[in-house]
């Protein structure tokens, strides 16, 4: 279970990035990264760098995705789908990332609720 989400669409139409331009970008390298602090953890990060063309000119952006080690994934020369905008090209975006946003909310609503029980069987205790 990787805990992953992708990019939330409501962020996406927020900043307007949900009407940038598709292009197909190939993939210059891609290395594995396991998290931090954890030990035998298969859950870690792809490192994707990669270039695109628009109007002829060359273009190139790099992302890390949240995923596990054993998937199978992006390798040198694949083709792939990116965003990219269309009055600034050399901005662009992975529109399939994904992200620990999901789990990284769950853990910190389960602290908040943690911390007002506590709060609350503490004044319980003094009256």
């Amino acid at each position: 279970m990787t805990c992953a989400s992708s990019l939330s669409r409501t962020w996406l139409k927020l900043t307007g990035r949900d009407r940038w331009s598709p292009a197909i970008a190939t993939v210059f390298s891609s290395e594995w990264t396991g998290l931090r602090n954890q030990v035998d953890s298969s859950a870690g990060h792809h490192r994707v760098a990669y270039s695109y063309s628009v109007a002829g000119e060359r273009y190139s952006g790099e992302f890390w995705d949240y995923g596990l080690q054993e998937e199978a994934y992006l390798k040198r020369n694949d083709p792939f789908s990116i965003r990219y905008n269309p009055s600034r090209p050399s901005q662009s975006y992975y529109p399939d990332l994904r992200t620990r946003r999901n789990f990284l909310l769950i853990c910190f609503a389960i602290g908040g609720v943690v911390a007002i029980l506590v709060i609350a069987f503490d004044r319980l205790a003094k009256s």
